[in-house]
């Protein structure tokens, strides 16, 4: 279930004491409810304030109450002070029944489950009822429910009354009747039978949690994502201290679509609230809630949060960062630079090479809040000393004595450099100086040079012209840091230099994305300055036609026009100038292509207009109209060029395969901006680009198939219009699109960035024309576990082999892929054999099973039947034929590696029945068996010892009858290492030494007979045994001539 949605649904009055269902009774009219107009006295005079407003600090620790007028905090347990406890400065909760809600048991927890609501408040209003209420739904008024107040007797805790959670009470038989025939109809897709029973079984056991996991499946299966969240909610609640479960929650929440974005953030909130509550060291839920704060704007709780978690995790640069934007959000930069000094102070304790956390990234940051601050001459000096750190020459501090210039930096060694006392040219590489620097620190380095006390314009201009503001040859620099171009021009401006800033202001005209009306407005003021009226003239018309609602565009505009003599209405319109610009603008993006920049951010447009779009003054539907007719000759041009750098990515050019990276990355996002190929409903076929074929692809799919049966080759629209289905998008096939998106993908896995190559998988897997595609899904999963493999990601390695036994059931090819990919993870958390992977493999035999009974004995076992995912060409279920070996070994094996051996030999000896020559299951036999009968609750250990013994024995003979030696030494190997995990290592000694002596004729062998020599691990286990026999003369031997690497 990938998305949920919110439930509409609730439950009458409880037949025993666990939750308090008229809590959401009035949500919706059931079959079984006639008063519809019934409000729960737990929502009578709830306030409907923000929860702001009434909500206070909580603690983590024991249970606290108000002290009367005093403000004293009381621990429930003692009823004294509180000890110290850990205070979550975010936690809300009410002034009554603070903390009663998490000791309740998880059947009262459940009323507060039922609280769902179809309208975009649900979520809140179950927080709200939460902090003035316990979780069973009683409010604040305890003495109402014969609960008192602090010196009462009945108050929780009281004689007779059991501390803690309370068991929950066993399911009744009715209750499991009816959860296993509402699962039975989910699995036949009677979807509303199926809610029937399920909402009938939550009427008798609403606390238990599988009946509103199921609610939720089904809600989900029908495509109604808000009721299926909803039904997820509420089961959440039903086990209020399941961390994983309101985790998931979260995640769910945060992942549907809504308007109302910051209900949908508070929504999340209050479930990473819940995991808080229960454990406060919880950091992954402690860091989404400062993210989702800082989304919401509550700056000052995200602090709050990164500073509790800079105390769990001191030195992490991940959040450091974080504390920089927030605090100078905040104008308290000072307060992040502490925390980043306390780190660089720690990471410059060790060797760069074994600090990995802090980057360049780090480092600019660090200047940054220097510059917030105004201390420039400061973070200069940490500049320099932090890039020399990482650069691996922390120990030079022959630089140190230079302050008035930054010579260090020089791109050569002559003249400044050489002069230095102290510096040795070539101890160091030349790259970890002046190369070595980052282009964005170089020019933070002038702009600090600039701003600084004793303001350097010659060593600012000296860092600014590695900008190369003349250059317009291939790979100039504009087009990949055209941020970098307006800071230095900035700086310089500020400082009157506007001779120097219009060197770099000019070249940021091209980049469309920088060109707002503020650079307009700077770059006039240069221009004036320097005494080019009519430049100046033109900018802050383009501003003004384009933004008249800027009063200072227009008061400049005005004061240039009187000075000049020409009145407002006589000045010239700004047709000329846009028109002008435009022109060149296209001209360097189609006779250039070598100027295409190199990142996605300059070409998001597909560069065809220079000005920002809100500054061209034109309609909007001409400026539509404009793109659309640019729109495939752009994006053949980038094709093309795409084409031309190939072949010299693929000889190891650096450069070109930077900019064939973005160019593709260009690509691909101007492919999933067309919302043709992403329809709401991914199920919706691709018929074409026209408005006819958008329409007839949201018809119902029985009225298509009508269509198509009528026409065969071919539907009409209701003007009876034939509709052919193109093939292509901007003149490239299909199938060549996916190629790049492909290719991109698996290029960026092979980078290390994994979780960039599933989202560009995941946009290719979704589009309607590759997800109707057979062919297209098989090759988009082909590289889905491949980049998994590259990762080492075995959870989406079970996901996407899964796909595949899904896709081709009862196929050997299926069962033989998932144990290939399992085998080829290197990952510490196996999900090999974990509970989903298990379950799924049951499934499949189950089902296998059921096909192969006759109809009278299928009959007989209906309920345990599984579903079939495979259809013929005419629609009908593909059913097994015969049992598949390989996977009743797969299951046998996944039980075995779970350490279930007793229940592994049954599937292995099944096996063994259809296959009873092949030796690798008389192996697995063997091997179940022997650690079956090391087992503590094993009955007649020696009778099973007999029978691994008997197998295994019957493995080595038939191995020992191969005419390859691998396999012989294989079974020497075996044999050896069965007896030695016994202990007989007196038997397993002759087979070791055997394997020895077998190693040079399997060695000899071909390669490609997938031959392995096991001489170094048979070396190994005798290397133990003499030493542990004390023969340390014999185990070094074997050690010198087995595992010494020469």
């Amino acid at each position: 279930m990938e998305q949920f949605g919110q439930l509409d649904y609730g439950l009458t009055h409880p037949i025993h004491e666990y939750p308090d269902p008229d809590f959401a009774a009035c949500v919706t009219k059931y079959p079984w409810r006639e008063d519809d107009g019934y409000l729960p006295s737990a929502l009578h005079g709830l306030p409907l304030e923000p929860l702001e407003k009434i909500s206070r600090p909580r603690n983590y620790g024991s249970p606290w109450k108000a002290g009367e007028g005093q403000g004293e905090v009381l621990d429930s347990e003692v009823q004294g002070p509180a000890r110290d406890v850990t205070w979550d400065p975010d936690y809300q909760v009410s002034e009554a029944g603070v903390t009663e809600d998490e000791n309740l048991s998880d059947g009262e927890s459940s009323a507060e489950a039922l609280t769902g609501r179809v309208d975009g408040t649900w979520l809140r209003h179950g927080q709200r009822a939460g902090r003035h209420a316990d979780v069973s739904g009683r409010n604040s008024s305890a003495a109402s429910r014969g609960r008192r107040g602090r010196g009462g007797k009945a108050g929780r805790g009281g004689k007779g009354m059991k501390k803690g959670l309370r068991k929950p009470i066993e399911p009744t038989p009715e209750f499991k009747a009816l959860h296993s025939q509402a699962t039975m109809a989910f699995i036949d897709r009677n979807y509303e039978e199926a809610e029937n029973l399920t909402l009938q079984a939550l009427l008798i056991n609403p606390e238990m949690y599988p009946a509103h996991n199921l609610l939720s499946e089904i809600h989900a299966a029908r495509g109604d994502n808000e009721k299926a969240l909803s039904a997820a909610w509420n089961g959440a609640h039903t086990r209020p201290r399941d961390p994983e479960m309101w985790s998931r929650i979260a995640r769910l929440i945060l992942g549907r679509e809504d308007e109302d974005r910051d209900s949908t953030l508070r929504d999340a909130i209050y479930c990473y609230n819940r995991i808080l509550y229960v454990d406060s060291s919880n950091v992954e839920a402690r860091y989404q809630r400062a993210a989702l704060n800082h989304e919401l704007g509550h700056k000052r709780k995200a602090a709050n949060e990164y500073e509790q978690l800079i105390k769990h995790l001191p030195h992490d640069t991940t959040i450091l960062r974080h504390l920089a934007e927030i605090y100078i959000d905040l104008d308290e930069p000072d307060n992040a630079l502490s925390h980043y000094e306390a780190s660089i102070h720690h990471f410059q304790s060790v060797e760069p090479c074994e600090v990995t956390s802090l980057t360049w990234s780090d480092v600019n940051i660090v200047c940054e809040l220097y510059g917030a601050q105004r201390r420039y001459d400061e973070g200069i000096t940490v500049l320099k000393t932090l890039s020399r750190w990482l650069l691996g020459r922390a120990k030079e501090k022959c630089w140190e004595a230079f302050h008035e210039d930054d010579r260090e930096w020089d791109l050569e060694d002559h003249p400044r450099r050489n002069d230095v006392p102290g510096f040795l040219p070539g101890e160091h590489d030349v790259t970890s100086y002046g190369d070595g620097l980052p282009l964005e620190l170089r020019v933070k380095l002038g702009v600090f040079r600039l701003r600084s006390e004793n303001s350097n314009l010659m060593e600012a201009i000296n860092h600014f012209e590695c900008l190369d503001p003349e250059d317009d040859q291939i790979g100039a620099k504009i087009y990949n840091y055209p941020d970098l171009f307006r800071e230095a021009a900035n700086a310089l401006r500020v400082r009157r230099y506007f001779h120097e800033a219009l060197r770099y202001y000019e070249p940021v005209q091209q980049i469309s994305e920088y060109a707002d009306a503020a650079y307009f407005m700077e770059l006039a003021s240069c221009y004036k300055a320097v005494g080019l009226r009519t430049e100046a003239e033109d900018c802050y018309k383009i501003v003004v036609d384009s933004d008249e609602g800027n009063p200072e565009a227009r008061g400049r505009l005005l004061e240039m026009c009187e000075e000049s003599g020409m009145s407002p209405k006589g000045a010239t319109t700004t047709d000329d100038v846009v028109s002008v610009r435009q022109h060149k603008a296209r001209k360097s993006v189609r006779d250039k292509d070598a100027k295409q920049p190199k990142t996605s951010k300059a070409l998001r447009s597909w560069a065809t207009t220079m000005l920002a779009p809100r500054l061209v003054p034109q309609s909007t539907k001409q400026i539509s109209l404009e793109r659309e007719e640019a729109q495939e000759g752009d994006v053949n041009t980038l094709f093309l060029r795409r084409e031309t750098l190939t072949e010299q990515a693929r000889n190891g050019d650096e450069s070109s395969k930077t900019e064939r990276m973005a160019i593709t990355k260009t690509l691909i996002q101007g492919f999933r901006d067309n919302k043709i190929f992403y329809p709401f409903d991914k199920h919706h076929k691709f018929y074409g680009y026209s408005r006819e074929a958008r329409s007839l692809a949201a018809r119902p799919k029985h009225e298509l198939d009508a269509l198509a049966e009528q026409s065969k080759s071919h539907l009409e629209t209701a003007q009876g219009d034939q509709i052919v289905i193109p093939t292509d998008y901007c003149g490239i096939p299909f199938h060549v699109w996916l190629e790049i998106f492909l290719e991109y993908a698996l290029t960026l896995a092979q980078g290390g960035n994994i979780l960039s190559s599933y989202e560009t998988i995941a946009a290719a897997f979704h589009a309607n024309v590759f997800y109707h595609s057979p062919e297209s899904l098989f090759l988009i999963h082909v590289c889905w576990f491949t980049c998994a493999l590259l990762g080492n990601d075995d959870e989406t390695l079970c996901n996407i082999a899964r796909w595949f036994m899904k896709e081709y059931q009862f196929v050997t090819d299926g069962y033989r892929i998932f144990s290939a990919l399992n085998r080829l993870s290197d990952s510490e958390k196996s999900w090999y054999n974990c509970g989903p992977s298990q379950k799924y493999i049951l499934r499949q035999l189950k089902a296998v099973d059921f096909s192969l009974l006759g109809d009278a004995r299928r009959k007989s076992l209906f309920q345990e039947r599984a579903s079939y995912t495979t259809k013929d060409d005419d629609g009908n279920q593909i059913r097994a034929q015969e049992m598949d070996v390989a996977l009743l070994m797969l299951y046998g094996h996944i039980l075995y590696a779970g350490k279930s051996y007793a229940y592994a030999v049954n599937y292995f000896l099944r096996a063994l029945a259809l296959d009873p020559t092949n030796p690798m299951i008389k192996l697995s036999l063997a091997l179940g068996y022997l650690h079956y009968a090391l087992k503590r609750q094993a009955d007649s250990r020696h009778h099973i010892l007999m029978q691994g013994l008997a197998f295994l024995l019957e493995y080595y003979d038939y191995r020992q009858r191969s005419s390859r030696s691998s396999e012989k030494q294989e079974a020497e190997y075996n044999v050896a290492h069965a007896y030695h995990i016994l202990g007989l290592t007196h038997l397993a000694t002759p087979y070791y030494e055997r394997c020895l002596a077998m190693s040079a004729a399997a060695q000899g062998e071909e390669s490609g007979c997938g031959a392995q020599d096991f001489a170094q691990e048979a070396a190994f286990a005798l290397q133990s045994f003499w030493a542990a026999n004390g023969n340390m003369e014999k185990a070094r031997g074997l050690t010198e001539k087995w595992l010494v690497v020469g």
